[in-house]
């Protein structure tokens, strides 16, 4: 399993078709004004300031517990008019043409722009979901550069991409940031993972547009997506009845529990469920001993996201007394596993970065029919 798919399990887990023209790219020329570009609705982790000739990026606390750290990036055309107080920070120059993505997640926000051509690079190709990406890997033509310890330095350097889009979990990603800058490499850190607002990390395809000049139609991609996320979560808002929702596996003998203002959580919330650990009002997810988690989980009419689990008898497996419960019983655990690649990637940490609409979508059917079939759900599908 991806390393980034591992993190959103153990840490949250608990395009609108015709939205955009994706093979559309519209260069922004230098000196053109498009600073009328909308400011964030719903991300917190990245911020653009698009001036004449320039854009500067800024991402936010990258890595869990990152204080007050940010990186910036300034994207330009070419480096005349960038103004000498950005001097101290990296120039990229856009329309990007080559880059290595070091998660599966960046995947949907370049295959939606038409960016796919620029990928020559990967972190742990097996587990790519989208069909050519994953062709283009397995005939060799993108190559796979390793991932946390096993990066491997050589073959990105001998590869010499515009950006390596990165991601980190701890402080110590900044030793690699700067190694690879010291060969001339421009990294550029990703925080997505962290936004606990499903619409804020789908909003990160506005970051990804700015490194090839396609802001404008990042913008209307995102608003089509928000507006349908919107659209479903306003009619389950006036469902009557909220069932009540339980979700994870217990990992190395403790149970992650996502806190209510989570991403997963957020979602459980404007699907119309009511989450069984709502009380706990932080973002992170903490350990508890299984113990203390099955007296909630004994109130759950609905199971969702339970880790790597593909059937009953694999939950059963870690503890025998789950089949005590009632939701057991019901029959109604539902996991996020219907979109298994041929390497083993999973498309709902893959396409679901942008598309929360359709996990909410899922999400929605599972609360308020008895047993929705799975022929109307994406992502989801019911264990047996």
């Amino acid at each position: 399993m991806m390393r980034i798919q591992l993190v959103y399990m153990i840490i949250i887990s608990a395009l609108l078709t015709g939205c955009g023209n994706p093979g559309n790219q519209q260069g922004r020329g230098v000196g053109e004004r498009t600073d009328t570009i909308a400011g964030n609705s719903h991300a917190e982790k990245f911020k653009l300031e698009i001036h004449d000739g320039y854009t500067l990026a800024t991402v936010f606390s990258p890595w869990q517990n990152a204080g007050d750290t940010r990186f910036r990036y300034v994207l330009a055309d070419q480096e005349t008019g960038i103004p000498d107080s950005l001097s101290e920070y990296p120039v990229i120059h856009t329309p990007v043409s080559s880059t290595i993505l070091m998660s599966t997640t960046f995947i949907s926000f370049l295959d939606t722009l038409g960016r796919l051509s620029t990928v020559e690079g990967v972190s742990g190709g097996q587990n790519i979901f989208d069909p050519e990406l994953y062709h283009r890997y397995v005939s060799g033509e993108i190559r796979d550069v390793g991932f946390d310890q096993a990066i491997n330095f050589e073959l990105l350097v001998e590869m010499q991409p515009d950006v390596v889009f990165m991601f980190g979990v701890q402080s110590g990603i900044v030793q690699s940031v700067n190694k690879l800058r010291n060969a001339g490499i421009e990294v550029v850190l990703c925080a997505d993972y962290l936004e606990p607002h499903p619409l804020g990390r789908a909003e990160w395809i506005r970051f990804f547009s700015a490194f090839s000049n396609q802001e404008a139609e990042a913008e209307k991609i995102f608003e089509g997506i928000a507006m349908r996320y919107d659209s479903i979560s306003g009619i389950q808002q006036e469902h009557p009845g909220s069932p009540k929702v339980m979700l994870g596996l217990p990992w190395k003998d403790a149970w992650y529990v996502a806190g209510a203002e989570s991403y997963a959580a957020r979602l459980i919330r404007d699907a119309g469920g009511a989450y069984v650990f709502s009380d706990h009002d932080h973002a992170e997810a903490k350990p508890f001993d299984i113990e203390s988690v099955f007296a909630r989980a004994m109130e759950a009419d609905i199971w969702i996201n339970p880790g790597s689990a593909g059937n009953l008898e694999m939950i059963t497996s870690h503890d025998q007394r789950f089949e005590k419960l009632n939701v057991f019983r019901n029959g109604r655990i539902y996991n996020n596993n219907k979109r298994i690649g041929p390497g083993g990637g999973n498309d709902y940490w893959e396409s679901g970065a942008l598309r929360p609409d359709r996990i909410l979508e899922d999400l929605s059917a599972i609360f308020h029919d008895t047993v929705p079939a799975d022929s109307v759900l994406f992502y989801y599908t019911r264990l047996q």
